[in-house]
Parts: C-alpha cells; structure tokens; sequence
C-alpha cells in the first residue's frame, strides 16, 4: 500500500506568491513474521508504520517465543517507541512538564492540549517563540482531518483540493504551514507524533520556523484507515 503525504509550508506575500517544499512519497508495508527456531515458534510483530511527510519510520517489532504450541509466549525484546539513535530527546518534554505525552488512552481534547504543550517545549529549547493555540486554526486542522478521512487520501491537498483551502476560506492570507501524522497502537501518543517530526527534516524545518506566532491542533481517531486500525490522525497547523 502506498500513501503519499508532503510536509507542507505556504507564503502569500502582497502579489500572492507562493512557495511549497519538500514534497516526498513513501511506502507503508505491514509484515507478520514467523520464524521457527530450537523447537519453538520465534515471532516477529509488525504492524503498519508511522507515517508523515513521505517518510515511514520503519518498525521491527516485537519479538516473542513460544516454547510449545498454544503456551503463553515470552517476550524477548519490545519494540523502542522512539526512533533508534535519536538526536531529538532533548527537544522532547519530560512527563512533569506536559503530563500524559505517552498515553492514548485521554480525551481527545486533552491530548490535544498535551501537543501543544511539547510543540511549545520544542520550540523553547530551540530558542524560539511559543505559539498560541487560537481557534481559527484548530477549526481548520479538523477540517483537514475530516477531508482525509472522508476521501481516504493522507495528503496536504486531500480530496483535491489547495492544502491551504480551509484557511483562505476564513479570510486569513498569512502565511500558513502544516504538518501530518498518522499511527496506530502505541505510535499514536502526542509525544511519539512530535518525535516523528523532529526525525523528519521537513516536518522539523516547520515546526522551528521562527515567523509563526499561532498554532492549531487536532486528533481524530479512525477506526479504519487502509492498513492501520484504531489510528490517529495528528494535524498540526501553524500561523502568523
């Protein structure tokens, strides 16, 4: 199965010129492995990969044996939640500073306002100007989710349409960004969708641009999209 999906920055200036960057394509593969070794079953689970912006992070899986058909298998290995040899832990908030950035399990909205939380710690590590949460742009990432959904198309300009098209509509002519995030299981916690950011160049070059001053959120659960099951769907919109 493949999706394709762009991190997506526009600038409108007074004679309405735009720039867009870093388009990407990817490909999103889920395997079940098994494996039979020294008289039990060795097993490698996989499921679909985080993706965002034309990148995958690709996931091992974890590893468990079983000693005898139909036994209780053991665990011999757990997949990390974070990206192996990561240089962006720093820029991650401790659980103190933006408690439940690991869970799944929260309200909708509270996990939104736990994004916020780390984009804004992100950004202050990096020097950078917190952003404002304003209800403008948390109106249109749900828009935009609500188009992925709808036309089951992970992409910036989802169901055909200009990425930018929910905000012009509101008679905001700034400039404007966007990043995407898809995963299921564990993957779908704020703080595993920001990591996924960071690793990325493009999503990062966006979130640290330094001309944002405003920010929107949304999370939308899915109970089916293509491979993944029980997914979220992370929209991060960004604003002067």
């Amino acid at each position: 199965m493949g999706l394709e999906d762009r991190d997506w920055n526009r600038r409108a200036d007074g004679r309405g010129a735009v720039r867009r960057s870093l388009p990407g394509a990817l490909v999103v593969v889920a395997v079940i492995g098994g494996l039979v070794a020294a008289g039990g079953a060795l097993k490698l689970l996989r499921g679909p990969q985080p993706t965002f912006e034309g990148h995958s992070r690709q996931l091992h899986g974890d590893t468990e044996i079983s000693l005898l058909p139909g036994t209780p298998s053991i665990k011999l290995r757990r997949e990390s939640l974070y990206w192996p040899n990561d240089r962006w832990t720093e820029y991650l908030a401790p659980e103190q500073t933006c408690p439940g950035a690991e869970r799944t399990d929260l309200p909708l909205r509270e996990q939104a306002d736990v994004m916020v939380c780390l984009v804004n710690y992100a950004r202050a590590k990096r020097g950078l100007a917190q952003l404002e949460p304003i209800g403008l742009l948390n109106d249109t990432s749900l828009a935009k989710a609500a188009k992925i959904v709808r036309c089951k198309e992970f992409a910036h300009a989802a169901c055909g349409d200009d990425p930018a098209a929910d905000v012009r509509a509101t008679g905001y002519s700034g400039a404007f960004g966007e990043n995407l995030y898809i995963a299921d299981g564990r993957w779908r916690a704020p703080r595993l969708a920001l990591d996924g950011w960071l690793n990325s160049p493009g999503h990062r070059e966006n979130l640290f641009r330094p001309q944002w001053r405003t920010q929107g959120i949304s999370v939308t659960t899915i109970p089916r999209f293509g491979a993944y099951r029980d997914a979220a769907l992370w929209v991060n919109q960004f604003g002067i």
